[in-house]
């Protein structure tokens, strides 16, 4: 009984201490990586970029297993040095090749073909906002001169205006003036007529 239990224990304790070495390395080898790639200044992102180019171009000709595909970067205060590793599955034959080669460009054209047609409609769209913006601007132009059109014709007018009240104030004053000398006039004859 004590070796069954002893034997339980055994193997228990071994599957803890057992997978800590490996996690631990795990975790040692990234942090390593890490280190690494900010010594020489490469990100996890063009660490990234260069792993996916790399396995475009190499699947290309060789069929390869991307999942255990790996990329590190070593420093050392003299140099800095590339590994990869690149499992291969076999080598491709021409044909496969020239296949490969012919998608890739296929690819390549029709990537090219995308970004032009969105270029395209990226400077329609400009362009349609510029016209537009010209539009607006000409209309706010033709608007202001509008407005300052008619405003110097309500100004002509009310000058127009003032004219026509002065003249027919000057007239109705003359008018006044001319009755006012009337009956000046009478009251005077009266008055000599009253004397005589």
């Amino acid at each position: 009984m004590k070796d069954i239990f002893s034997d339980l224990y055994d193997k228990v304790l071994s599957f803890f201490t057992s997978a800590q070495p490996e996690t631990k390395n795990i975790a040692k080898n990234r942090l390593k990586a890490v280190l690494m790639q900010d010594r020489v200044g490469f990100s996890e992102r063009a660490m990234q970029m260069l792993k996916d180019d790399m396995i475009d171009t190499i699947s290309k000709y060789l069929e390869i297993n991307v999942d255990s595909f790996s990329l590190s970067i070593d420093a050392t205060e003299e140099e800095t040095v590339l590994n990869f590793s690149i499992p291969v599955v076999r080598a491709k034959t021409d044909q496969e090749i020239d296949e490969a080669i012919e998608l890739s460009h296929q690819a390549k054209i029709e990537k090219t073909e995308e970004i032009v047609g969105e270029l395209k409609e990226l400077v329609n769209q400009k362009a349609q906002e510029l016209v537009q913006n010209m539009t607006d601007e000409k209309s706010g132009e033709e608007a202001q001169e509008e407005t300052s059109e008619e405003k110097e014709e309500e100004a002509q007018e009310a000058e127009t205006t003032d004219n026509n009240n002065k003249e027919e104030e000057d007239k109705t004053e003359e008018k006044t003036k001319e009755k006012e000398k009337e009956t000046q006039s009478n009251n005077t004859k009266r008055k000599e007529s009253s004397k005589k």
